[in-house]
């Protein structure tokens, strides 16, 4: 029989080659929803009533799930919502979420440029499917979201050794050179997912222009998703979704519905994106959908065997 390419071949070996063709490319149009409802602390002081828990964490993880997310981007954070680099209450969240729901989870290695590398690295040491690759320095405001090539080397290398994917940040362009010199050494491996992020101060602006060069500069066959800061994350992600890219929200990126009125919980944000994506023909992905997407059965049989490790 014959296979067709990319994570959706294996369909082929159970039903005909053309109702397996039309089967993969549904399966391709099906949008990735990223939940990422970690808010920057200096965020939460200014909307009071955040239950920042494990338990509370885990609970707007939950309500997005039931909203459309298939994907929960997590910070590594103590019980008060701070960042830090015991994992304890981290994997009491994942925890919490695995036993309510079946979405794909990605720990971050994101964080203040006072974190050590060892610090942010602690979700790299929890059982997570996927995480973020930060792939160069960029500059955030008045300054410098620090970066260094010695340091991303060490993620993508602790990432390849436990079988976690790299969603791969890019912040600027000649980021995904960079990231494509780390698959060319085997560190990463197809599908490629990256996440352009836009909108930051200092940094690219959330222009159509911006966002459609990104999505034309990646490798043929990536997959792509697209977060705004500072106020474009529906803008950012409504233009994703109509390029053929994919969709993030949640408080982390924006905790505001509109201008001056926060938003009740991530799940009316992740609500919004999937009603507009369904408006244009975009489905959205089940969680087990979006691990064939994603590739990720491939690396649970690695994780199984050891093959990884």
């Amino acid at each position: 029989m014959s296979r067709l390419p990319g994570p959706g071949a294996a369909v082929v070996e159970h039903i005909g080659l053309n109702e397996a063709y039309q089967g993969v490319v549904r399966m391709a149009d099906k949008l990735l929803v990223t939940v990422a409802p970690c808010i920057p602390p200096y965020m939460a002081r200014d909307i009071p009533g955040l239950d920042l828990s494990p338990e509370g964490i885990a609970d707007e993880v939950v309500r997005a799930h039931s909203a459309g997310a298939n994907i929960v981007h997590l910070h590594v954070w103590d019980e008060q919502g701070q960042p830090t680099a015991e994992p304890a209450a981290f994997e009491r969240t994942i925890q919490f979420i695995r036993e309510r729901c079946d979405i794909v989870i990605e720990g971050s290695t994101g964080g203040v440029n006072e974190l050590s590398l060892t610090e942010r690295s602690a979700s790299l040491q929890t059982d997570v499917e996927m995480a973020s690759l930060n792939s160069g320095s960029a500059n955030y405001d008045k300054g410098v979201y620090v970066n260094s090539p010695s340091d991303i080397q060490y993620w993508v290398e602790e990432m390849h050794r436990r079988c976690i994917k790299p969603d791969i940040a890019i912040f600027e362009v000649g980021m995904i050179a960079s990231s494509m010199r780390l698959a060319e050494g085997g560190w990463i491996q197809p599908p490629f997912l990256f996440t352009f992020v836009l909108g930051q101060v200092g940094a690219m602006p959330a222009t159509p222009k911006n966002l459609l060069f990104l999505s034309e500069t990646v490798p043929a066959g990536s997959l792509w998703s697209a977060a705004g800061h500072c106020g474009h994350d529906l803008h950012v992600s409504s233009l994703a979704m109509q390029l053929g890219g994919h969709a993030r929200a949640g408080f982390e990126d924006n905790p505001y519905y509109r201008p001056g009125e926060a938003a009740t919980s991530n799940a009316q944000l992740i609500e919004r994106l999937v009603r507009i994506a369904r408006e244009i023909g975009r489905e959205i992905a089940s969680p087990a959908e979006a691990r064939v997407l994603l590739g990720l059965q491939m690396r649970e049989q690695e994780r199984q065997t050891g093959a990884g490790l």
